[in-house]
């Protein structure tokens, strides 16, 4: 009795078993053909971006090739040329050397006529050559390049003296101011105060004119100025 029912509950098992495996087929056969969509999709994988290890390739490092290098080739710099040098062909008439050019004769430049009389004049006031116990006036005739002129009358007047002296014509004077047409007119022993008129004549004619303007010298009475120094200069 207990083998009946213990055969019978196996029976009951192995059909369960059997829906059980039949069933679990044929929803693997509708998944399989994708007859109705799975409830359950499968999960989407995430790409991943990490990077993958390169193999690096072991083994010696292969040396690279030795390539030669062309060296440049030097190109010879020609040297200069020689010009031959022009032969000389011959005239056949002589050449004559050329004309010597002499320089231009200077042309005196004119010189500038400072009056219209022959002679002009310079005055000077100085101490006498005689000292302090001499008052008067001198001087000399000279040209237009410093030459002494000797034999000028040079007429001399004022403070009670009117007088006609010769340039040149007394040595004495001539060494002592230097020149060999001097001439000198004594007035007083002592500075005072006068005034002195002195004019050159010419020598050359019988009246004498006048060939210079008459010099006024105003004598002012002291020792550093007890000469009234006067040099006629001819003009032209």
């Amino acid at each position: 009795m207990k083998n009946n029912k213990r055969t019978a509950l196996f029976n009951v098992l192995t059909i369960i078993t059997l829906l059980a495996t039949v069933c679990l087929l044929g929803y693997y056969g509708l998944v399989m053909f994708n007859v109705y969509k799975s409830p359950f999709p499968p999960p989407t994988l995430v790409p991943t971006y990490w990077p993958t290890d390169t193999p690096t390739p072991s083994g010696p490092t292969p040396i690279p090739t030795w390539t030669p290098t062309r060296t440049p080739t030097i190109t010879p710099t020609p040297g200069p040329t020689n010009t031959r040098t022009p032969t000389l062909t011959p005239s056949p008439f002589p050449t004559m050397p050329p004309t010597p050019t002499f320089p231009p004769t200077a042309t005196p430049t004119p010189r500038v006529t400072l009056s219209p009389l022959p002679f002009t004049y310079d005055l000077s006031m100085m101490s006498p050559q005689y000292g302090c116990s001499w008052t008067g006036a001198a001087g000399h005739v000279q040209d237009l390049d410093g030459n002494p002129l000797v034999g000028y009358p040079v007429h001399i007047w004022g403070a009670g003296i009117d007088v006609v002296v010769n340039s040149g014509a007394d040595a004495r004077f001539n060494t002592i101011y230097g020149n060999q047409a001097a001439w000198e007119q004594f007035f007083d022993s002592k500075p005072k105060v006068l005034q002195i008129h002195v004019q050159l004549h010419d020598p050359s004619r019988e009246d004498h004119p006048p060939i210079s303007e008459e010099v006024v010298i105003d004598m002012p009475g002291y020792c550093g100025a007890g000469l009234g120094y006067v040099v006629f200069i001819q003009n032209h």
